[in-house]
């Protein structure tokens, strides 16, 4: 069996983050947006001859680069690296996610990213 595509896994890490937030897990769904998030960003890289290598913060200077290349009409960049910094502090220092905005708006913002990368080829 081969492995799914990125884009793939971005929509499915997309509809997981959005059933932990219907469901109250507010922890797992910082984790599931940030894949979501993550995946979206190797498509469009991959789609644009972006080096992600697979480090974090590569990833998100390819949404960044890839927003100054007018590819991206948003910057997704900031948002990927404030995901990744919850994730830490929820996961690994035990602490309450701190994001700038609700989890909602996040999940919203990382849908159009996922958009953005399912319409590549």
């Amino acid at each position: 069996m081969s492995p799914k595509s990125k884009r793939e896994l971005a929509r499915e890490h997309l509809e997981t983050a959005r059933e932990d937030l219907e469901g109250g897990r507010e922890k797992d769904v910082i984790n599931a947006l940030f894949y979501a998030a993550e995946a979206a960003a190797v498509a469009l890289a991959e789609a644009h001859g972006v080096e992600t290598k697979q480090r974090h913060g590569l990833k998100a200077d390819a949404v960044t680069e890839l927003h100054k290349k007018r590819v991206l009409a948003t910057d997704y960049g900031p948002t990927l690296r404030e995901l990744n910094q919850a994730r830490k502090d929820v996961w690994y220092e035990g602490e309450d996610p701190d994001l700038d905005e609700p989890l909602a708006d996040v999940l919203d913002e990382i849908e159009q990213l996922v958009e953005e990368a399912e319409k590549t080829q």
